[in-house]
């Protein structure tokens, strides 16, 4: 058969396996590789990161604050005395894994803690904190409210959460609607600490024709500057209560 005119044969030993094509080959595929490689870090930027490790065994190990002295009003040197509470009692120091698992539990959706947290905070109220309650204190539990556009956002309250297993565990009752979060102008976290004073004033009132208790566990996650803590407190005082003892996860070391 003739060959058309033109046209010439390859050369002897020419195929498509030489080393140059091998070599074009491999570098589309490692540029291939890049490329995909590249858009999964651009994905897992914009993930929000992975959850900390919030099993009892590692919130077991999280630094202990409990045995540091509570805070009585006036106490607390960014907090301007009086406050209208007894005592403040805080399981853990806010910072470093304490502070990214509380931030995990509110804002990631791992409301599982809440037993953990109900269980650790049992174990301190019949231990080390015993002696520090007023004498013959049988308080109910009153977690503090969240704004209702955030309850929406997240599902629950994690106070609320914690209110209720610590309440089996403790035998003391609980009331987790006691406290309403009537108004308040900005989210507290952010703020100076200055502004969280101004930000709350007011922000809570007590449900209308709610029995009043004498003594009161006010249950929250986090105190910072005593401003929530307080507005809160005030409010049970002025509607009856007497003795209010503050009862958190963990404490800001301002």
């Amino acid at each position: 058969m003739r060959r058309p005119a033109g046209t010439t044969s390859a050369p002897s030993g020419a195929s498509s396996d030489s080393p140059g094509v091998r070599g074009r080959l491999r570098a589309a595929w490692e540029d291939g590789i890049r490329a995909v490689s590249e858009e999964f870090s651009l994905l897992r930027s914009l993930l929000p990161p992975a959850t900390p490790d919030l099993s009892p065994e590692a919130i077991g190990s999280w630094p202990d604050n409990r045995g540091d002295a509570g805070l009585f009003p006036g106490a607390c040197p960014p907090c301007p005395p009086p406050r209208p509470f007894d005592l403040v009692l805080s399981l853990f120091a806010y910072e470093k894994e304490v502070r990214e698992g509380i931030r995990a539990a509110k804002y990631a959706g791992r409301s599982d803690v809440a037993i953990p947290f109900a269980r650790q905070l049992s174990e301190a109220i019949r231990g080390d904190w015993a002696d520090r309650f007023p004498a013959g204190f049988r308080p109910t539990i009153v977690p503090v409210p969240i704004r209702p556009a955030k309850y929406f956002r997240r599902g629950y309250n994690l106070p609320a959460l914690v209110a209720l297993p610590l309440s089996r565990l403790t035998g003391w009752p609980c009331d987790l609607l006691l406290l309403r979060r009537a108004a308040e102008r900005l989210p507290q976290a952010g703020l100076p600490l200055a502004a969280r004073e101004i930000n709350v004033r007011g922000a809570f009132t007590a449900r209308p024709g709610a029995r009043m208790f004498p003594h009161v566990v006010l249950l929250d996650d986090v105190y910072t500057s005593g401003a929530t803590a307080s507005a809160a407190a005030r409010t049970l005082k002025k509607a009856g209560t007497e003795h209010i003892v503050v009862v958190t996860v963990a404490r800001a070391n301002l």
